[in-house]
């Protein structure tokens, strides 16, 4: 529900003709939250979200795609309404290609169709090439491939550093520090470069906040602070073209122009000639905005993708659709 005390908590909700029921999975160290879009009663797309956001990143989205297919978006573990890891755990890319797998299990889906932004496409895409067989189509929204850092040692001991620290601040029964909800919206909106606009941030923190005890008018942040922990593993680029070549199923990849590519740019431009080698069909758009286009402007991405699943979204989908125990 709603942490924000001026919005309606709403555990089923409408916009734009189209509703969703908010929902918890069960998972062995809790529960991943999220959000079903209608329709109910049929095999959804799963979707996941960037590094610290949260399912809301979709939701000035979804309500503009082909709703003859569901949307089962998630906060990811730690993020928005979800279970955090276990203490001492620590996040990392594996994570979550093995959430989707626990998912698609206690659903019981067939196969999977999967959507991401960022960490979400990332996650996505390893997926992808670990279960080719399981999926049956990929949307990557400004993310693929994992990031390939040269001479990762260094970063490596400074991420478990990190690790240990955030770890014993989230054990702390301490509140964390709160600031005015327009405070926190301007430091989010300043995030990589200005990507979130300040008038839609509110979509992905109002998961990610919670209003403070000891003073009514503020807000603290509820997400795991493990994950201000960089990832201390590596992906080697020979690892990730050798991936590549497993990839058979159709890829939407889409490219915002203002954001960057956070490693030598030639690797991804690699992995995307080998993607169109093996996968039915590798698709690849640069669209303009910042990192956060498809919330701040999702009508730039919307026809893209509504066409894609428009030749692709052709798999049975009469498995695998809500089951009454996940809904809130």
């Amino acid at each position: 529900m709603s942490r924000f005390r001026n919005l309606t908590a709403l555990r089923h909700f409408s916009t734009k003709q189209r509703t969703f029921k908010e929902i918890k999975i069960p998972v062995p160290w809790g529960h991943v939250a999220g959000k079903w879009w209608e329709p109910y009663d049929k095999r959804p797309i799963l979707t996941l979200h960037g590094w610290q956001d949260s399912c809301g990143s979709f939701d000035r989205l979804v309500p503009l795609l082909k709703d003859d297919v569901g949307i089962v978006a998630i906060d990811l573990p730690g993020h928005g309404y979800s279970s955090r890891l276990p203490p001492g755990m620590f996040y990392n890319n594996m994570n979550y290609p093995i959430i989707i797998q626990h998912i698609a299990n206690y659903l019981e889906w067939p196969k999977i169709s999967l959507m991401g932004h960022s960490l979400g496409a990332i996650s996505s895409f390893i997926y992808t090439i670990i279960f080719p067989e399981n999926v049956d189509f990929l949307i990557c929204i400004d993310g693929v491939k994992p990031l390939y850092m040269k001479n990762n040692g260094p970063r490596m001991a400074l991420g478990i550093q990190e690790l240990l620290k955030y770890d014993e601040l989230g054990r702390s029964k301490e509140e964390p520090p709160s600031y005015p909800l327009e405070v926190i919206k301007k430091r989010m909106a300043a995030l990589n470069t200005q990507s979130i606009s300040i008038d839609h941030c509110h979509h992905i923190l109002n998961r990610n906040i919670a209003p403070s005890k000891a003073d009514p008018d503020k807000y603290y942040f509820t997400r795991d602070p493990r994950l201000k922990a960089r990832f201390i593993f590596n992906w080697a680029q020979k690892d990730m073209l050798e991936g590549a070549y497993r990839v058979i199923c159709p890829m939407l990849m889409i490219k915002f122009t203002e954001s960057g590519y956070y490693e030598d740019k030639q690797n991804f431009y690699e992995l995307l000639d080998a993607l169109k080698k093996t996968s039915k069909d590798a698709q690849y758009h640069y669209v303009d905005g910042s990192h956060h286009t498809h919330l701040n402007n999702p009508e730039s991405v919307k026809d893209l993708i509504n066409n894609f699943l428009e030749t692709y979204n052709i798999e049975d989908r009469k498995i695998g659709g809500i089951k009454s125990d996940i809904i809130c």
